[in-house]
């Protein structure tokens, strides 16, 4: 490992160039049954599939962020430990991409005809799936499952028994997120509260750098507070104040991987005066300190990658 590249002997972005070009679309999907295929993307990975039948769709970020799209759809994101489920139809294609540098993602495939078989009347999470196809499931139970899944010590003879029941969990676990804890709420949100709440969102992800609070965010949008909180929740499932903090957390930690910038600087460009209280925030939200990180970077590699990175 003497050899290894550092940020100090070539930058960052040549770095990520050169992987990119290399590993690029690099996936593989595994058949666990006639009617389910999953596959896991590492960094700068992508998966493009033209489906020549209805299929739906699981995506869990593992770890940072997944960005996904459909052949008639814009990219949509999901955060580190959130997932979604979205119906794909025939003959549309699904493009997915994990572009940061300890980006993770699961990608799982349920065709229509494993859809059939469970005989659900009248197919009715597929209204469920299309009223919430926007946003993401955030339920801390499906992650672990996603890990037992990828890393299944199992005997050959019952690997793919595994591999079934985890796939199944967390589909069940996503369709029952989504029928009881949110569902019903955003049926109930006329289009005009949906799209104040999603007008905040948007201005919260165009400049992390800015603590908004209810009150400033309310009189930019122009509603009235107690509504926006309520129907911000709603349609999220968390507050604002916990959906502005993840993303100065998660746009902390990416620049932690992919700068040299000090962490004053970090501090500074996601809003924090002080060092010390960034400092304080991220252990707080991740369990470690931001230096930490920093001087272990190498870890948060696959060993796909440090492989690559000896040979170059």
């Amino acid at each position: 490992m003497e050899n290894l590249i550092t940020p100090s002997e070539k930058s960052i972005d040549t770095l990520i160039e050169m992987i990119n070009l290399a590993l690029d679309h690099n996936y593989k999907l595994i058949k666990i049954s006639d009617h389910i295929q999953f596959g896991e993307l590492n960094a700068f990975s992508g998966f493009e599939k033209k489906f020549n039948e209805e299929v739906y769709v699981s995506l869990i970020a593992v770890r940072q962020t997944c960005l996904y799209s459909t052949s008639n759809s814009n990219a949509l994101a999901i955060q580190e430990r959130e997932s979604i489920v979205i119906h794909v139809s025939k003959d549309r294609s699904l493009i997915v991409h994990s572009p940061q540098i300890d980006s993770r993602c699961i990608v799982i495939i349920y065709s229509s005809s494993f859809i059939d078989r469970l005989c659900i009347e009248d197919r009715k999470f597929l209204k469920l799936i299309e009223a919430y196809k926007r946003h993401s499931i955030q339920d801390d139970s499906i992650y672990p499952l996603t890990l037992e899944l990828l890393h299944n010590s199992m005997p050959d003879y019952l690997r793919n028994i595994q591999q079934k029941s985890k796939v199944l969990e967390i589909f069940f676990k996503q369709l029952t997120h989504i029928s009881t804890h949110q569902a019903e709420n955003i049926f109930n949100l006329k289009k005009v509260e949906m799209k104040k709440a999603e007008d905040a969102r948007q201005l919260i992800d165009s400049d992390v750098s800015n603590s908004y609070t209810i009150p400033e965010l309310a009189r930019i949008i122009g509603t009235n507070e107690q509504y926006l909180k309520k129907h911000f929740k709603q349609l999220y499932g968390t507050t604002i104040h916990n959906y502005i903090l993840k993303n100065k957390m998660q746009h902390a930690k990416e620049l932690l991987i992919t700068s040299e910038l000090k962490i004053a600087a970090i501090a500074n460009k996601i809003g924090y005066k002080h060092a010390t209280h960034f400092t304080t925030a991220f252990k707080k939200y991740f369990g470690f300190l931001p230096n930490s990180m920093r001087f272990n970077w190498i870890a948060y590699l696959s060993p796909y990658y440090l492989e690559f990175l000896c040979i170059i």
